[in-house]
């Protein structure tokens, strides 16, 4: 995807013919929130991607990987060695899930 997650809102609204009145009562924020969303002007809330995906009919799964990708990306975009930055916080994700199931503190079921 080579669009922000906002613009992806955006895309999925005017895609479903939906104004934006309408989706924000979706998703129980105002209009005003929603506008700024879809323009880059504010961060989406982690909270709506439930509302969002039961909206769209989307999985949420799908959801959460656009969004967290654009949370990493938005870290490491400066940087000149994102491929070696994006392996290194792979290895470390691992490490720190791998370490949580011995602690018997991760349960992929909850998330």
């Amino acid at each position: 995807m080579k669009e922000t997650f906002g613009e992806y809102i955006h895309r999925l609204r005017v895609d479903a013919s939906m104004t934006l009145t309408k989706l924000a009562a979706a998703l129980d924020i105002d209009q005003s929130t929603l506008s700024k969303i879809e323009n880059g002007k504010r961060l989406v809330p982690e909270n709506i991607l439930p509302k969002l995906a039961n909206v769209f009919e989307l999985k949420l799964e799908k959801l959460q990987k656009e969004y967290y990708s654009e949370k990493i990306a938005e870290i490491i975009y400066p940087q000149s060695n994102t491929t070696e930055l994006l392996k290194l916080a792979e290895e470390k994700a691992e490490y720190f899930r791998t370490r949580q199931l011995k602690q018997g503190k991760l349960d992929f079921d909850k998330q």
